[in-house]
């Protein structure tokens, strides 16, 4: 995504998971919609920008909301 000035990366580092009625990914936090979690490794926390243009993508923000789980 060189127009977003984001290098080139592995497919195999980032993934998305979609909790319906739920905020969390465990289910533990009930909602009235859904949410799309994008799990990227972050080892040098540079990747926020490339969480910015994954929800801009779909029309969607981010929160601000991070999490460290285990999957």
């Amino acid at each position: 995504m060189p127009e977003a000035g984001l290098e080139e990366i592995s497919q195999k580092y980032a993934y998305l998971t979609l909790t319906v009625n739920s905020r969390d990914l465990y289910q533990d936090e009930p909602s009235q919609d859904h949410t799309v979690h994008v799990h990227v490794r972050n080892r040098n926390g540079d990747q926020f920008p490339r969480v910015h243009w994954l929800a801009d993508q779909v029309g969607g923000r981010f929160t601000g909301r991070v999490e460290i789980a285990p999957l």
